[in-house]
């Protein structure tokens, strides 16, 4: 599993995006001291679209809801972003944390299973002035209709909304990772990437496996993509 890599996706202003490959738009900086990070390599795993930072650290690149962008740089750990569903920021901010990724073996102990409880609280911190803006009840509504119609207002309240969504997408792309469904299924390349987009979990599903469920719902997949629906360049 890539060692887990810092990310701030810093909410310039919220618009609207249909689902179909948007223009995204963003800046990737250093951690420490937040300089901008010239040449990263940003693929979008599911078109294998590849572009690179400017010298001011900038970037664009084509990207619809839910695919993943990937940023590499040498001396720097791997950061994977996921296009959320709804609202899509219309800039990003990623930060990048010196360092390797490292592939790790996959150990099936439950201890290694993703805190999701100590990541949210980490993300709730980073969006903390969009998700503790005020919202206004019925009546505040009709005391204040200005307000309530305000286009900034309506934006943030549907991030809001948004957000929780957004959490459990994160969470089933930290448990159902490439290096953990390699493992088990012996995919790789194509078939991975087609599998993990065909037999993806959803978040209920998920949260109420234990292990052992979990990694049996993996193999029982393998077996099924192989026997009923294997693409030509299957491993």
């Amino acid at each position: 599993m890539p060692a887990r890599a810092f990310l701030l996706l810093l909410l310039l202003c919220l618009t609207r995006f249909p689902a179909i490959a948007q223009t995204i738009r963003g800046e990737v900086l250093d951690m420490d001291d937040k300089h901008a990070l010239a040449n990263v390599n940003i693929e979008n795993v599911y078109t294998s679209l590849i572009v690179s930072t400017d010298n001011s650290g900038a970037f664009l690149i084509a990207a619809g809801s839910g695919q993943l962008l990937e940023f590499k740089k040498d001396g720097y750990k791997t950061t994977r972003v996921r296009i959320p569903q709804g609202y899509i920021p219309s800039y990003f901010r990623i930060i990048m944390k010196k360092g390797f990724t490292e592939i790790k073996d996959v150990n099936v102990a439950h201890n290694n299973r993703y805190d999701y409880k100590s990541d949210s609280l980490r993300y709730h911190e980073l969006y903390k002035h969009e998700l503790d803006f005020p919202k206004m009840s019925g009546m505040d509504m009709i005391a204040s209709p200005f307000t309530a119609l305000s286009r900034h207002n309506q934006e943030i309240w549907k991030f809001q909304e948004d957000y929780e969504s957004f959490e459990k997408e994160k969470y089933v792309d930290k448990m159902f990772n490439e290096a953990l469904v390699t493992k088990f299924t012996g995919l790789t390349g194509d078939s991975l990437h087609y599998f993990m987009r065909r037999y993806r979990p959803g978040y209920e599903q998920l949260r109420n496996m234990n292990d052992y469920t979990y990694f049996n719902f993996i193999k029982t997949g393998a077996y099924h993509y192989r026997s009923v629906s294997t693409p030509r360049n299957a491993h």
